[in-house]
């Protein structure tokens, strides 16, 4: 056990920071009444014992309780609880500080051991704290009876280790006696049993001697099944040693058939590439026939677009024409209005100064008609040649109908140009695969010449077995 040598109380019941520190020997603590005085060693057994549980003895003004207690070998043990956190804390010289959480209602082991001030078990049912009382409790064992009085000396003597001694001894040698009774018991019984087999020895002689016999019966007969074993493993082996020397010779000659055989899937892999290559020679030679077709019907693109391009700039200058016709329309409806007039003011004999007015600004307006006719005169020739134009030229539906057919065929003309790009690619593609397939088709007579003189040199067929005989 530890003294407890100070004690820290933080927002403990009516205590916002209390330090107490004790001295060696007894410690009186004085107050008034609500003062905190069992407040203090409340908060001890709190740290302690866990006791009491809760949190009613938190101050109401804060949001956590720290107990602080302090021993003489300079050991700490701090308990704290918050809204979020419930543990202890062990401080010793020269160590980490030891944290423990989540223990639940039990004080740890680990606190138990730092204070050693354990409470004092005096059998499965009472326990006592003789380390620290509470508040109204009564001097040491007289309240209780008289049996736990006893109990609690017995226990601080260590009188109650030579009770259990005494009474397990007693027990056992009770016990024991019964055991012997029991057992002489069987022992006579036995005794009464075994009388009828006095002559056991001698039959056992013979059992013995029997034994040995069926022993050598039996190790005989293992024998012999183990001789029918041997000799039908024997034929077995004989039926499969021939069966093995007929295989032998059927594939004596595996190598060669695996090696011929490998010729002929490189040749059969040949084969299928030559085919292929067959194939594309076919649809590239359709693909030219297709484009030398369309060369043949677009082969008069060319002028096509150069009689679009006149068509077009012929369309240009007949709109132009249109527009200078209506402004020459629009002319001679000016020039009739301006002489109708003149018609009007021409029996007029006396002129005043305001009609001499109007009469050079008629004068006027005449310069500028006989220019406008003059310019209708050559509108009047242009509409001329105009018409003379107009009567040759095509409908407009038609020339719609030119102009849509000749962009078809210039985009057929595009068309065909790429066309044309391809087909000469593939033509070289085309040549390209022919000198291959020549190449190929050398190696191929090349091969199946090794081939043949590999096969006359072997003599037999690889796939049949028979003699090849070479011909003249």
């Amino acid at each position: 056990m530890n003294n407890i040598k100070a004690v820290r109380l933080e927002n403990f019941q009516s205590h916002l920071d209390t330090f107490v520190e004790f001295s060696n020997g007894l410690n009186v603590i004085v107050g008034q009444s609500d003062s905190g005085k069992t407040a203090i060693l409340r908060g001890i057994r709190w740290a302690l014992y866990n006791q009491p549980r809760g949190t009613d003895f938190i101050r109401v003004s804060g949001d956590f309780v720290r107990v602080t207690v302090m021993f003489e070998n300079e050991t700490t043990i701090i308990r704290e609880r918050t809204g979020s956190k419930n543990r202890y804390m062990i401080k010793r010289k020269g160590e980490e500080e030891l944290v423990l959480e989540g223990f639940g209602i039990h004080v740890p082991e680990e606190v138990m051991k730092a204070h050693g001030m354990d409470h004092l078990r005096i059998d499965q049912d009472n326990e006592l704290m003789i380390h620290l009382s509470q508040q109204l409790d009564g001097p040491f064992l007289l309240e209780n009876t008289s049996t736990i009085r006893a109990k609690t000396l017995g226990r601080i003597s260590g009188a109650h280790f030579l009770d259990m001694a005494i009474r397990d001894t007693t027990k056992d040698v009770s016990q024991l006696n019964i055991r012997m009774k029991q057992e002489q018991q069987v022992i006579d019984r036995l005794k009464e049993d075994l009388e009828p087999y006095i002559h056991l020895e001698e039959l056992k002689s013979q059992l013995r001697r029997v034994d040995s016999s069926i022993d050598e019966i039996k190790n005989l007969l293992e024998k012999k099944e183990k001789l029918k074993q041997i000799q039908s493993s024997w034929h077995q082996i004989r039926i499969e040693e021939t069966e093995t020397e007929r295989r032998m010779n059927l594939i004596k000659e595996v190598d060669n058939w695996e090696r011929k055989r490998e010729q002929l899937q490189e040749m059969v892999h040949r084969f299928v590439i030559y085919e292929q290559k067959r194939k594309q020679e076919q649809e590239v030679t359709r693909a030219i026939s297709v484009c030398e077709m369309w060369l043949t019907k677009t082969k008069h693109a060319e002028l096509a677009n150069k009689n679009y391009e006149h068509l077009h700039n012929q369309l240009q200058s007949l709109t132009q024409l249109k527009r200078n016709f209506q402004q020459w329309r629009r002319l001679e409806n000016a020039e009739k209005e301006e002489k109708n007039r003149t018609m009007k003011t021409a029996f007029i004999d006396s002129v005043n100064h305001h009609t001499m007015d109007r009469i050079s600004a008629c004068q006027l307006k005449r310069q500028t008609l006989n220019e406008i006719k003059d310019q209708l005169t050559s509108n009047s020739n242009q509409k001329k040649k105009i018409k003379q134009i107009y009567t040759r030229l095509p409908s407009v539906t038609e020339l719609k109908s030119n102009t849509e057919q000749i962009t078809e065929k210039l985009e057929l003309c595009v068309k065909l140009q790429t066309i044309y790009s391809e087909v000469r690619d593939y033509q070289s593609r085309l040549e390209e695969g022919k000198r291959y397939i020549e190449k190929q088709k050398i190696e191929q007579e090349k091969a199946e010449k090794a081939l043949q003189e590999a096969l006359l040199a072997e003599g037999t067929c690889p796939t049949c077995g028979q003699s090849i005989c070479k011909h003249a």
